[in-house]
This record gives structure tokens, sequence and C-alpha cells, in this order.
């Protein structure tokens, strides 16, 4: 066992407490779910220690306890590769860990406790991407959550830029946020401008959970992007390079971006 925790991230150990206490009752992670969190290469070796550990009368929660711990003794390391953690999706390649993105963000939205930052181009299907979200925000009403988004003018389209705001904040809470506690959700005016020439696109796809952790992805808020598509991403857990993040969007929600007002009572 020791040996695969020494292979293990911090970041995949908090991911794999994060889905052993999800299924406390149960006498074992199953292989689907484990694979989500530790990537094809490591499952054979994961399921044996975590038997191993079951057999001498660990309880998931005692091993989900073991892997938090083991991940802030590493997480307070200076080893880079204990600050920086790729997250590479996709079919799996011989010798190459490979993680479901939805699984990563899940855990860092799990171990928020005051503010999460997402940025993203495309949503598509976000009731079943953002439900753990939704889930925490109505137990800690207090969590500060805010969305930076592309809202953007399709070709042809002649609508004023407000009807375009307006159509898509009903679409966002229809269709990605059907939930009562709602975030905030901001968009770069830019992208409506009726010159194509003119437009741009806000097209960074990031989290950022307490200015102290931040997933930065290729990935869109797709349900195929993060569990089915080729995509990279790196979990950066330095710091000083995530305050910088957010301190970068909020200087554009405070300067350039504006704020999408979402209707309420739309299902």
């Amino acid at each position: 066992m020791s040996d695969l925790l020494q292979k293990l991230t911090s970041a995949t150990l908090r991911e794999l407490a994060s889905a052993l206490r999800e299924v406390p009752t149960s006498p074992e992670l199953s292989a689907h779910a484990l694979q989500q969190v530790v990537g094809g290469a490591l499952l054979q070796e994961s399921l044996q220690s975590l038997a191993e550990l079951q057999n001498d009368g660990w309880t998931t929660t005692q091993i989900a306890t073991l892997a938090d711990l083991l991940a802030d003794s590493k997480a307070q390391a200076k080893s880079p590769e204990h600050l920086f953690d790729l997250v590479l999706s996709g079919p799996d390649v011989p010798g190459i860990s490979t993680r479901d993105t939805a699984a990563v963000m899940h855990s860092l939205i799990e171990d928020c406790e005051r503010e999460i930052i997402l940025v993203g181009y495309a949503i598509h299907d976000g009731r079943h991407l953002f439900e753990g979200l939704a889930r925490k925000m109505e137990a800690d009403p207090k969590l500060h959550v805010w969305f930076c988004l592309h809202v953007g003018r399709r070709h042809g389209d002649t609508s004023l830029a407000t009807e375009i705001v307006r159509r898509y904040a009903v679409e966002f809470v229809a269709k990605h946020w059907p939930w009562r506690q709602q975030p905030s959700v901001f968009f770069d005016p830019r992208a409506l401008e009726e010159d194509a020439s003119g437009r741009t696109s806000l097209h960074a796809k990031c989290v950022i959970v307490d200015r102290r952790r931040a997933l930065i992805t290729s990935a869109n808020f797709t349900e195929a992007a993060h569990r089915r598509n080729v995509e990279a991403g790196l979990v950066v857990s330095y710091v000083p390079f995530v305050e910088r993040i957010a301190a970068y969007f909020d200087g554009l929600r405070e300067t350039v971006l504006q704020r999408c007002v979402l209707p309420t009572g739309v299902t």
C-alpha cells in the first residue's frame, strides 16, 4: 500500500478520500468509481491495496481519513509534483494515468470552504455537472459562487444585446441551474458586438477554489468534455499562482465584465 500512496499526488489522494466518503456503508469502492480517480494505469494496484486495508479491518471512512492526512502531508512539501497535478482525460495509454475531469472538479468543489469561481466557454446539460455544487450552496448559503461565462452573438443574430443576454439567462436557469440558490453570473459584453470583427470570446476554462487550488483545463462544462473527450488540464495548489489567477478575474469583473441577471422560478 505504501508504494501506491507514494505514487498518488495530494490532489488524487483528496479525490480518493471524497469518493470513499460517498460510499461509507458499502464494503468497497467500485472499480469504475476508483478508475475515475486514479486512472486505468493504477486501477488494479489500487483495488488490491484497498482490499488489503479492508481485510486488515479498515473501514472506508478510516481509509478516507488516511488519504486526507497523507494529502495534507504532501501538500506541505515543496516538491513541484505536489503543487501541480496533471489531469489527462481520454483513452488509457500504457504507463500514463488518466482521470475524468468531472471527478477532479467534484473533488475540488467538495473541498471548498468559502468561494468558487467557475470560468467557462460552453455549457451543456449543466443540471448534472453542477448538481454537487448546488447541494454545497444549499448547505452553506454563505458560500460565494460566481461564474464567468461566454454570452455571445451568433452569426446572423441581429437582436439587441440586452435581448441576447435575457435569452441566455432564461436558458441558463432552465437547462443548467434549476435550483433555488443561484450563483452570480458575469459575461464579457464585447462578445455581443454587432460587428463580427470586433467580437471577443471568453474562452478560458478553469475552476478556482478558495483562492488556493485551481483546475485549469481545455474542457468545457459539458458531459462529453468531462467524461469522454481527450482533454488536458492541470490542478494547481501553489497558492501565489492561484491567487494571481483569481485576481485576474476579479479585475475583469470590476472593469470589463457585466452581470447577467438570472430569472427566478424558471424550470
